[in-house]
């Protein structure tokens, strides 16, 4: 998937380290920000293809940034790959604009669903 850059905003580095090496294996570039914040800023200076949100940073719901986002940009996929696994969390997850959601921490769709959502907005 040549040119296809994916954003994963996650706090956490064991998992941030989990999926820049997945989406590596799978020929996806990875760029990695541990917060918001940071991820706000890539996102000022860089073009992304996907954005893969941790749903519970420090100090910021995923749906929270995920509605940031969807105020500047709307066509960008977004997935929301979280612990938080109530059906109200991924509800909101979704109203607030996310492309799909994935409950931590099976990770076994994760690639599959990156895949689907950067094949659709392709074309």
């Amino acid at each position: 998937m040549p040119n296809k850059r994916v954003l994963c905003v996650e706090d956490n580095a064991d998992t941030r380290n989990m999926l820049r090496a997945k989406l590596g294996l799978s020929d996806i570039e990875v760029v990695v920000a541990p917060d918001m914040e940071a991820a706000l800023r890539l996102m000022e200076r860089e073009q992304f293809s996907l954005y893969v949100l941790d749903g519970g940073l420090r100090g910021v719901e995923g749906p929270s940034l995920c509605e940031q986002i969807r105020a500047s940009d709307a066509r960008t996929p977004i997935l929301i790959f979280s612990g938080h696994a109530f059906a109200s969390d991924i509800e909101a997850g979704m109203l607030a604009g996310a492309n799909a959601y994935i409950v931590k921490p099976d990770s076994s769709e994760l690639i599959p669903t990156i895949r689907r959502l950067l094949e659709a907005a392709a074309g």
